[in-house]
């Protein structure tokens, strides 16, 4: 499948197996009003809306069924003595007491992580633009090469860096526990953490390579395919997740395997596995993760590329080798500056929740169903996100590209770069308002299935819900906005000014003693610094930071 990109078109060429986004525009000149951004953005918001919320559906599917468990069906693997020592009040909380302690360490490991997915697809949405101007420069044999060498490496350096995840979390799972407040002398609670987080664990890798893969699609502007995918995933989570959990008497006897909380982890463990292969096998096919192979089966293609790695040995020419160097360091580097914005922005986020364990059963259990709903919400906000990363990644590519042309042409680019990004910020401040509005009808109409039937947890959450719902605007603002910024290449950008708000954060959650002052206080502290760094960066790329400007002139000049 053939793709171009050229004066605001976006639209692919398929061979009838592609899915992809199609958005035709006239070929004439337009004013900066009229670059039909909206037909571009949601052409690309919608399915990868779709598609991102897998991650929140499975996160609130585990938490809806893990509310349900009771004591002795949820700690199977804790003496019984024990289970009857407690008393119901005490334990009718613990499920979602160690499932939320168990996310947040997640949400470290796999979300620090996530920002692949993000300079994937810029680095790919580059590098499209790229070879389609070698490939009208007549330069044969390079069309959509360097999109599969980014390819390649990003998927082996996600497996790596899975497999590194899966090894720490075995190896050193107590101890991220504890960090969490969940200590081993709180028999139930460990117990019952313990097993679910070493059932997630195995399947680490199969989650960074879901990252990856995404990102390679939505580089090459297909955002469809990731939307499949992640329908598979939460199906087969959803079906999974209660026969695993609970064992049931029905009409054809006793259906279900009746492993509690462990039966979670694994219903959402081979889910992911399941969707990592399926990407796997489509990029197999589609001819991205194999350059020189023609014909042949998967497997013997897979098991040749796997020879190659372990041996170190490859046909590839002296050229494409250093090639293939620049562009794994290119990767690397980038994957670099986003694991430090992401693991500073979750160790906040794993802060506040090991302040909200200390502070009680009731307390960690709203603060997990308060931020499942939050992160429901705050997906639903990252369509438009995705949709301004991947525009801007090949909005800007060609503004360097045309940077040593005719003034015209550069002047001509710069403004359409401008204009995007007015429209995306627009954008961002309007879905924001609409979301705020849904959380507090929410709020208002409180649904049963949202809400569990512990009386403490209960009112903790309905108390947590107004913020919930005035923060939506500030989240979407920020994420639109590190989007474009990523876009844009300034990864460094959002790495640094990410960990300099998670450490201004964690100040103000030290000082937090009730569930209300973690997310009015140090998660409002988080958002807005991000939001006034990548704002920053967004003014630095449309020119608007003259000295900045300058120095990279000079460095340029050099």
């Amino acid at each position: 499948m053939q793709r171009s990109y050229r004066s605001g078109r976006f639209w692919a060429q398929s061979d009838g197996n592609d899915a992809s986004v199609n958005v035709d525009e006239p070929d004439e000149d337009r004013r900066d009003n009229n670059y039909k951004w909206s037909a571009q953005t949601f052409a690309i918001a919608l399915p990868a809306l779709a598609g991102m919320m897998t991650d929140p559906i499975l996160s609130m599917v585990d938490t809806l069924f893990v509310g349900q468990l009771g004591v002795t069906s949820t700690m199977m693997s804790t003496t019984k003595a024990a289970a009857t020592a407690a008393s119901p009040s005490s334990t009718s909380s613990i499920p979602l007491a160690a499932l939320g302690a168990c996310t947040s360490i997640f949400h470290l490991a796999f979300h620090c992580v996530k920002g692949t997915t993000a300079t994937t697809a810029s680095l790919v949405a580059g590098a499209v633009v790229r070879d389609e101007q070698k490939q009208q420069a007549d330069e044969k044999g390079i069309t959509q090469k360097e999109t599969t060498l980014i390819a390649q490496t990003s998927m082996q350096q996600a497996f790596i860096t899975g497999t590194v995840i899966s090894l720490f979390l075995l190896a050193f799972g107590t101890k991220c526990l504890n960090a969490m407040g969940v200590s081993t002398s709180s028999t139930l609670l460990f117990s019952s953490a313990f097993t679910y987080l070493n059932y997630r664990a195995v399947a680490a890798p199969a989650v960074v390579l879901l990252t990856a893969s995404e990102g390679i699609f939505r580089g090459f502007g297909d955002v469809i395919t990731p939307w499949k995918v992640s329908l598979v995933v939460a199906g087969l989570n959803l079906v999974l997740d209660p026969f695993c959990m609970f064992r049931k008497q029905t009409g054809m006897g006793m259906m279900g395997l009746g492993m509690g909380i462990k039966g979670a982890a694994v219903a959402t463990s081979f889910s992911q596995l399941c969707g990592a292969l399926l990407y796997g096998s489509l990029l197999l096919r589609k001819g991205v993760l194999r350059s020189n192979d023609k014909g042949g089966s998967i497997p013997k293609i897979a098991w040749k590329k796997l020879k190659q790695i372990l041996t170190r040995k490859s046909d590839d020419s002296a050229e494409l080798k250093q090639k293939k160097r620049a562009i794994a360091l290119t990767i690397l580097r980038a994957n670099a500056a986003m694991i430090l914005k992401q693991g500073s922005l979750l160790l906040g986020w794993a802060y506040a929740t090991s302040r909200a364990t200390r502070m009680g059963h009731s307390i960690v259990a709203a603060h997990q169903m308060g931020l499942s709903i939050w992160m429901l919400f705050s997906y639903a906000l990252d369509g438009i996100s995705v949709a301004a990363q991947v525009l801007m990644a090949r909005e800007y590519e060609e503004l360097r590209i045309v940077e040593n042309n005719s003034d015209e042409k550069f002047a001509g680019q710069k403004k359409k770069v401008r204009s995007l990004s007015v429209y995306m910020m627009t954008a961002s401040l309007i879905q924001g308002l609409i979301v705020s509005a849904a959380v507090l009808l929410l709020y208002k109409l409180q649904p049963s299935f949202i809400l569990t039937n512990d009386p403490a947890v209960r009112t903790n959450l309905l108390q947590l819900f107004p913020h919930l719902s005035a923060q939506m605007t500030l989240v979407s603002a920020t994420l639109v906005a590190e989007a474009l910024t990523v876009g844009g290449g300034r990864f460094k950008w959002l790495a640094f000014g990410t960990t300099v708000s998670s450490l201004v954060a964690m100040t103000r959650l030290r000082l937090s003693t009730s569930l209300i002052g973690i997310w009015s206080g140090g998660i409002v502290s988080l958002f807005l610094g991000r939001l006034i760094t990548a704002l920053l960066a967004v003014l630095d790329m449309n020119g608007f930071i003259p000295r900045r400007n300058a120095l990279v002139a000079e460095e340029e000049a050099e």
